[in-house]
C-alpha cells in the first residue's frame, strides 16, 4: 500500500455497527393481528423483513431479519392473520422494533433467531439448549 493511498483511506468515516446484545431472559411475548408483511424495509428501518402487528399496546415493528421470511412456514405470513410473537425490544434509529426470535400462528411455530439472537439460515437446524455436540470423531 503507498502511502498516499493509506493516507487518503485513513480520512474515511469509520462506520460503527453496534449489535444489542440479545438477552433471553429479557424477552418479550406479544399477540395480535398481522397489519403488513414489509419484504423490503423502507430507509431509516432495521434490514430484512418485518411484520407490523396490531397489539393491544399499538402498532409493533416485529423485525425477522434477512433469511426471516425465508424460514419454513413463514412464506404463509398474511394480513389479518392473528400471531404471537416472542422477542426482544429494542431501539433502532429511535424506533422500537421487536427482535422476533419466534413467531407461533396457528399449530405452527417459525424460530427465526436462536436464543442468542442470530437470525437463523434457511434450512439451518435448530438444536435444543443443551444437546448440541462439539466433540465430533476420535
Amino acid at each position: 500500500v503507498s502511502p498516499l493511498l493509506a493516507d487518503s483511506q485513513s480520512r474515511l468515516p469509520k462506520r460503527t455497527v453496534n449489535a444489542p446484545k440479545y438477552d433471553v431472559t429479557k424477552e418479550v411475548a406479544l399477540e395480535g393481528a398481522i397489519q403488513s408483511v414489509v419484504r423490503k424495509p423502507a430507509p431509516g428501518m432495521m434490514l430484512g423483513a418485518h411484520l407490523m402487528v396490531s397489539t393491544a399496546q399499538g402498532i409493533v415493528d416485529a423485525g425477522l431479519g434477512r433469511f426471516g421470511l425465508s424460514r419454513a412456514g413463514a412464506a404463509t405470513l398474511a394480513a389479518g392473520q392473528h400471531v404471537k410473537l416472542v422477542g426482544l425490544m429494542t431501539i433502532f434509529n429511535n424506533q422500537n422494533v421487536l427482535l422476533t426470535r419466534v413467531i407461533e400462528s396457528g399449530n405452527q411455530t417459525i424460530e427465526i433467531r436462536n436464543e442468542r439472537g442470530f437470525p437463523l439460515r434457511p434450512g439451518a437446524k435448530t438444536h435444543p439448549v443443551g444437546t448440541r455436540s462439539f466433540g465430533g470423531a476420535r
